[in-house]
């Protein structure tokens, strides 16, 4: 890994939080997933698990809070939606990491719509836009396949927005 990347994240306001886990997320898992690097897809889509947020407003927020860089809504359709990822670290991550994967994201986001909607979701990078640092991710849910409701987390939500206003 080239130390610069290190040296940008630590110097800039705006990444420096995300440098802890830029380092797990590029030197360590990659390394104990050589094997499966889609593994992280499945590692989101646990996290989201874990980490329930049941209002849609909390997603962006969470994205913002966990170093991940900024989730926008672009466009949706009647089974799909389409998001945008983009910031410095989105941008950095891009520009100097070997094999750059945003499968941890892509899982994250899949399985917290799922709970939210209630029906079978699953996420894929569409496009990857290096220049300007943006990956886009298409939201695929299955409105014939509803959840059983025994699977949702029976955890406290997360709500982030409420943090976030006081």
């Amino acid at each position: 890994m080239d130390a610069n990347f290190y040296q940008q994240l630590i110097q800039d306001k705006d990444t420096t939080p995300a440098f802890g886990y830029e380092v797990l997320r590029d030197v360590l898992l990659p390394e104990l997933t050589e094997s499966n690097p889609t593994i992280l897809y499945w590692a989101g889509k646990r996290l989201a698990r874990e980490i329930f947020l049941a209002e849609a407003e909390d997603l962006p927020l969470f994205f913002e809070k966990a170093g991940w860089g900024t989730l926008k809504l672009v466009s949706t359709k009647r089974d799909q939606q389409l998001f945008e990822l983009s910031g410095a670290v989105v941008k950095l991550r891009q520009q100097n990491v070997p094999q750059v994967d945003f499968l941890l994201e892509a899982g994250f986001l899949a399985e917290t719509l799922q709970n939210q909607i209630g029906f079978t979701t699953e996420a894929i990078i569409k496009s990857t836009d290096q220049r300007n640092g943006i990956i886009s991710f298409l939201v695929q849910r299955d409105s014939k396949d509803p959840l059983d409701p025994a699977i949702l987390p029976e955890k406290e939500p997360l709500k982030l927005t409420t943090a976030v206003e006081k």
